[in-house]
């Protein structure tokens, strides 16, 4: 079991953002785990009223391979879907609004190295989105844009590698429960 939180408010611009994701995962055999990852998302624009969600369900394969004395490599694949809702009025006090559903559905990579500080509980070091996957739709379901603006439907298919020289500026670090077989 393993996750993260994030927040962030900026007055200035008006901006709030809310991320947090969990990973819920049991171990089948030595040096393998299986899970659910779940994820929720909310960011606020009050400038332009502008309202984003997102919910996201997947799972995950994880195989781990011993380099010695509680140092473990190892190797994720993920595969999730993702579902969002944006609401965007550009004008206060006027009704041009823009209302637009969006899916996803992404395959992801992610190596890492953890150590076991104990039995159930392991800090890594990762990085996300080594290679990944991604189909997107986004279609345009209510709008009252001014004249001329024109609503959108769109697929996108993308596959992505980062084998860079920015790829250590990539890393992430957190930790994992591991429950039992």
């Amino acid at each position: 079991m393993g996750g993260s939180f994030n927040y962030y408010h900026s007055t200035n611009e008006g901006y709030n953002s809310f991320y947090t994701n969990i990973q819920i995962g049991k171990v089948i055999k030595d040096n393998t785990v299986v899970g659910i990852i779940l994820s929720y998302s909310t960011n606020n624009i009050s400038s332009a009223t502008n309202k984003l969600r997102q919910y996201s369900a997947g799972i995950f394969y994880r195989k781990y391979k011993s380099l010695g004395k509680d140092f473990y490599l190892f190797g994720e694949l993920d595969a999730s879907y993702q579902y969002s809702k944006n609401v965007l009025t550009f004008f206060q006090n006027a009704t041009q609004a823009y209302n637009a559903n969006s899916s996803s559905g992404t395959i992801n990579l992610i190596p890492g190295i953890s150590y076991a500080v104990c039995k159930g509980l392991q800090i890594e070091l990762s990085m996300p989105n080594l290679a990944n996957i991604s189909y997107y739709h986004i279609k345009t379901i209510d709008s009252e844009l001014p004249p001329g603006t024109v609503s959108q439907k769109r697929n996108t298919f993308s596959a992505n590698a980062s084998l860079n020289s920015n790829l250590l500026n990539n890393f992430g670090i957190g930790f994992k429960f591991l429950l039992g077989k």
